[in-house]
């Protein structure tokens, strides 16, 4: 099999992973009827070709961390110097090279709204070739592009993953994150299968210790685990952005109506004069107005204000793609991270 493709097996492995990223080879092989060595092999494979990765960040929203889009207008030919050095800044989950009127749109995280204004006046304003640059900070999320699914497994082979590794019940949990906690999502974010074990190596502290920590962050709904793929491998290779306006009165139920289309990959309300921001995965750029249309039928009081084409992702949920949408094994820095994610 070619390193840069996938097949069906590929996708069930990958699909069981979207809905539990940390189930064991032996579970995957039961629930697949696959020996537990082949599936671990065929994800090593997939890793290395850069094809899919689990990664792991501190779940959004939540009182200690905010997320923003930004709209940022590069001026001339640097665009691509720009876009190279945001997906080296940690604060940047994601960096979309799309068409219309802004040049690049890029999802930040900070602490609060001013680490983002700080972000944006200290660190952007370093770049050179930026022009302007527009943010809105995100006060929803309705669906998570972490929810989004391949639907490759059968309804019992969803129905026997999902027995066999049920999902804990969120315990609340208070207080901003820990330097504890941010090191151990950090050290999960490249690779969010990695064993306790490796973790107690790598952190310099006991596999006791490790394992505890990693259950509380998981049990208090603090980290977030996600199986991605390469969108190119995928089957929907295209991305399309809309941006909408409903009635502050209609907001929150546009939204609910919006989010559970199958179409929707994120539905994210925000501040500003376009309250939604919408995202999709499409087969191809012709799908972006069956988008729209999917989107004004659902919510006829909603009007689309913009639309946007991504044509290229150099970074997605904290790892740089490369120009075909695989990871692209560049390491990003960890020194003086505030918000690994």
């Amino acid at each position: 099999m070619a390193q840069n493709s996938v097949d069906e097996l590929d996708l069930l492995i990958i699909n069981c992973l979207q809905i539990r990223p940390r189930a064991s080879w032996s579970v995957l092989g039961r629930v697949l009827d696959v020996d537990p060595v082949t599936v671990a092999r065929r994800w090593e494979r997939l890793e290395a070709a850069g094809l899919a990765w689990v990664s792991c960040y501190f779940a959004l929203p939540h009182p200690d961390r905010v997320m923003a889009y930004l709209e940022i207008e590069v001026a001339g030919t640097q665009l691509t110097e720009v876009a190279e050095q945001l997906v080296r800044h940690q604060e940047v989950v994601s960096v979309h090279h799309t068409t219309g009127s802004r040049s690049l749109v890029a999802s930040v995280v900070g602490a609060d709204p001013a680490a983002v204004s700080h972000y944006v006046s200290d660190s952007l304003a370093t770049l050179d070739g930026i022009a302007a640059t527009r943010a809105e900070i995100v006060t929803g999320k309705y669906s998570d592009a972490g929810e989004w699914r391949l639907r490759a497994l059968s309804p019992s082979q969803r129905d026997a993953l999902q027995a066999a590794c049920p999902r804990p019940a969120a315990a609340p949990g208070g207080g901003p994150a820990s330097p504890e906690d941010q090191r151990i999502v950090r050290a999960l974010a490249a690779n969010g299968r990695r064993s306790a074990t490796d973790l107690a190596r790598q952190l310099g502290i006991s596999e006791a210790t490790a394992r505890r920590r990693l259950n509380r962050l998981v049990a208090e709904n603090r980290a977030t685990f996600r199986c991605e793929i390469s969108q190119q491998v995928s089957g929907w290779p295209q991305t399309g952005i809309l941006w909408a306006r409903a009635p502050v009165g209609a907001l929150d139920s546009v939204a609910r109506t919006l989010s559970v289309l199958p179409v929707i990959r994120a539905c994210l309300t925000t501040t500003g004069r376009s309250n939604l921001m919408l995202f999709a995965w499409l087969r191809d750029v012709r799908e972006l107005h069956q988008f729209e249309r999917a989107v004004a039928q659902a919510a006829p009081e909603a009007e689309i204000i913009d639309r946007a084409f991504c044509l290229r992702s150099f970074k997605r949920l904290q790892v740089v793609l490369d120009d075909s949408g695989r990871t692209s094994g560049l390491p990003l820095p960890v020194e003086d991270q505030t918000e690994p994610v």
